[in-house]
């Protein structure tokens, strides 16, 4: 599925979020160009103006019903009706039975659109023979990279000091029980002598995470499970062991939500895992912390960096905020450790690191921009109000802001602190001299927005990656002591030429007056006249960024007549923790104001026409396209959500529902209730309403977001509308919420969505 994460990363400040994962750096080496330019867009152009047809009026049946059982329930002075919910629950077997049904027509309806055929073609050549390298780290002098390529899901990669590359594991050729093996996050042990691995079945993310010998490619016989994608080996300093988090086995749940109880847990190198002691735990029971308790459904990390005498603690969950603990190094191996919590979650810190004796942490409580602080803990009774800022920022400058690249926001290398800085989307990076306290700019070597940017406490310097709407990403490795960014050899060009495609940046103005700034991916060429076929994406949600990122399936679109504009609304990141606060629980009306709002705005620039634009979002992002279908359905043509949320007030019936309170509220409680409903898109479908075309995709492994969220809102859609345009669910039996799909599979994936908005997008 194209909404997809290099790798999941515990830098991105948030956890098991449901994340807009559309937006990550695909990375591509070139291929020569097979007609040219004009002739090629203009071919394609005329194949897909057969697609302004009526909307299947001759559809020789209606997709499979479903059967409505009407459920009321009175919640806080609310009547709510809910016909089918009887759609919910894990091994569901009617529900299972009639998602399979719906996905097998909507293939059978997909695969007549008369312009399918031209854009799978189209997007094939965009990753064909495709390369990708992401993930980069550096240890003991190797580099370690994942190395993809269009339908594989990615082979873990060593390059040695002397240059010399070979792979060290292939998930192709691991067990497929379960589905396709993929690598959701590996690390390397500190001399760069072993790898810890997490290793997926069919896109679930639940993961069994192996140690590997790096010399030999073989396991060491050391394995730990299930443990969520998300959460890697944390080494201990001589790689004699690590901290993980684990998920409570199935066998010993409480629940039915398998991400609450978390607990971490020490492994050491050639111990039976059945053994590993548990040192914090989410929740009540053996591990849990009197002087760190842990909320049952936060999860518990620890981390142990090279260089500094203490340990790490803290607890996220899908929220920026986290909550940071301090431990002697050789005091938190044991359980009962007592912890010294330096940060609550009302510091509003988003990250912290550790260098020696000193805590640098990233909050956004004095500055909503973010603001770098330092605290010495070798001070007895040291808090976090007297750490001091050692970073000044400078105008519209900010370090705060959660991106789903992998990217840290503090990192303390070997020689010097660095931080990300960014300013109107472009990123740069600050050195900080840990002796002098004297801050400089690292000299960029292009202008982009970082899809890598990673240090460790036991190497010098820092790998970066960045990249831009048009332009490929290029990689470098920054060497501390000449003072300079020096190329991985890994940098990547083009599969095609989009020299005629530029971005423009402007703004809309929202429903309230605010200014919300608007991305827009159009051809240099393209006659201002209404004219042209539009995509808007928007997410929205956690305080993430959507950044610029070259998607070479996205320009497609656009190189062949076409516009794909982002609407930076609120909730989002772009302007700081305020942005995100705007946009969040009772105000969550207001991202969806400013997404439908783009559609206005650029039908008023002469981009296109609201019958011609289509939304796009998903997963969280799908409260803002649902919000916009049920409450402003006649603002624009067509929309196609993603894996998406579109029932919260039934989040908590979920896998990982509990887990998104502290980002959209608790369904349990009066205060929270009503601003749930408010941005409930199921629960705000009305019927006998004339609602525009949808096509809705699913991942049938998804364990983050729940499939019946999807087949709730579809069916009760259906039921409603009165336009008789279609609604339709598209299923993947080999994904999951898409955070390790193949290349191959996001061309699919597109290649299906843009054939279904020309059917239902009126042409010029």
């Amino acid at each position: 599925m194209a909404w997809q994460m290099a790798v999941p990363r515990r830098e991105s400040g948030i956890r098991l979020a449901w994340f807009p994962l559309e937006d990550t750096a695909m990375h591509r080496h070139p291929r020569s160009h097979r007609q040219p330019l004009v002739r090629r867009a203009a071919a394609l152009a005329c194949m897909l103006a057969l697609a302004a047809l009526p909307a299947f009026a001759g559809d020789p049946a209606p997709p499979p019903e479903a059967r409505a059982t009407d459920v009321v329930d009175h919640v806080f002075g609310a009547t709510l009706h809910d016909p089918y919910r009887w759609m919910e629950g894990e091994h569901n077997a009617e529900f299972q039975q009639w998602l399979a049904a719906q996905g097998e027509y909507t293939r059978a309806r997909l695969d007549a659109l008369p312009t399918l055929s031209n854009w799978r073609q189209a997007l094939a050549r965009t990753n064909g023979d495709t390369v990708v390298h992401r993930a980069q780290h550096y240890a003991g002098g190797r580099l370690f990279f994942i190395r993809q390529t269009a339908q594989g899901n990615g082979t873990l990669m060593v390059r040695e000091a002397d240059g010399s590359e070979r792979a060290l594991l292939d998930p192709a050729t691991l067990d497929g029980k379960g589905g396709h093996a993929s690598i959701t996050l590996f690390t390397p042990s500190p001399d760069g002598g072993k790898v810890a691995v997490n290793i997926d079945h069919g896109g679930n993310e639940v993961t069994r995470l192996e140690v590997f010998d790096v010399r030999s490619g073989k396991p060491t016989g050391d394995a730990v499970e299930p443990v969520w994608g998300e959460f890697g080996a944390e080494w201990l300093p001589d790689g004699g062991g690590f901290a993980y988090t684990q998920m409570v086995p199935p066998g010993r749940r409480a629940g039915g939500d398998p991400l609450l109880g978390m607990r971490t847990r020490l492994h050491r190198l050639g111990t039976p895992a059945a053994q590993d002691p548990i040192l914090l735990r989410a929740g009540t029971g053996a591990g849990a912390s009197a002087s760190f308790p842990v909320p049952a459904n936060r999860f518990p990390v620890i981390e142990f960096p090279a260089g500094s005498r203490w340990a790490l603690g803290s607890f996220s969950g899908a929220q920026a905020e986290k909550r940071y603990c301090v431990a002697p190094q050789a005091e938190a191996v044991k359980p009962g450790v007592h912890w010294r919590c330096i940060a609550g979650l009302d510091d509003k810190v988003q990250s912290a690191a550790l260098h020696g004796d000193t805590l640098y942490l990233v909050s956004t409580r004095a500055r909503s921009d973010g603001q770098v602080l330092a605290l010495d803990l070798s001070r007895p009774n040291a808090s976090i109000g007297d750490a001091r800022s050692v970073l000044p920022l400078q105008g519209d400058e900010m370090v705060s802001g959660i991106s789903l690249y992998d990217t840290q926001q503090v990192a303390t290398a070997r020689d010097a602190l660095y931080v990300k800085v960014s300013r109107n989307g472009l990123d740069g990076i600050r050195r900080v001299d840990y002796r002098t306290g004297k801050a400089e700019a690292v000299p960029m070597p292009l202008a982009g927005a970082a899809s890598l940017f990673r240090a460790d406490s036991g190497e010098d310097g820092f790998l970066l990656e960045l990249r831009g709407w048009t332009t490929p990403p290029k990689s470098w490795r920054y060497d501390a002591a000449g003072r300079a960014l020096r190329s991985l050899g890994q940098d990547e060009a083009s599969p095609a030429d989009y020299s005629m495609i530029e971005a423009t940046e402007t703004e809309l103005v929202s429903r309230d007056g605010t200014r919300v700034p608007l991305t827009v991916l159009h051809r240099k060429d393209a006659a201002l006249d209404g004219s042209h076929r539009a995509i808007l994406f928007a997410y929205g949600s956690y305080g993430i960024s959507v950044l610029p990122s070259f998607k070479p399936v996205r320009l497609e679109w656009v190189k062949h007549g076409n516009v794909f504009a982002y609407a930076h609304v609120r909730g989002g990141g772009e302007k700081g923790e305020a942005w995100h606060l705007a946009g969040k629980g009772p105000n969550k009306h207001k991202g969806v104001e400013d997404f439908v709002a783009g559609v206005a705005r650029l039908s008023e620039l002469g981009y296109s026409r609201p019958q011609r634009t289509a939304l796009l979002s998903g997963s969280a992002g799908g409260l803002l396209v649902g919000g916009a279908v049920t409450h402003y359905p006649d603002r624009f043509g067509a929309a196609v959500s993603l894996v998406s949320f579109f029932n919260p007030v039934r989040m908590l019936q979920m896998p990982n529902g509990a887990n998104q309170i502290g980002e959209f509220g608790d369904p349990r409680k009066a205060s929270d209730f009503p601003a749930l409903l408010a941005m409930d898109p199921y629960q705000s479908i009305k019927p006998h309403t004339a609602y525009p075309a949808m096509m809705m995709d699913v991942g049938l492994n998804d364990s983050r977001m729940a499939p019946w969220q999807t087949g709730k809102f579809a069916a009760r859609l259906r039921a409603a509308d009165t336009s008789g345009r279609p609604v339709w669910i598209r299923t993947d039996a080999n994904a999951g919420h898409g955070m390790q799909a193949s290349l191959g599979a996001e061309a699919a994936e597109f290649a299906d969505i843009y054939a279904f908005l020309d059917a239902q997008l009126p042409g010029s």
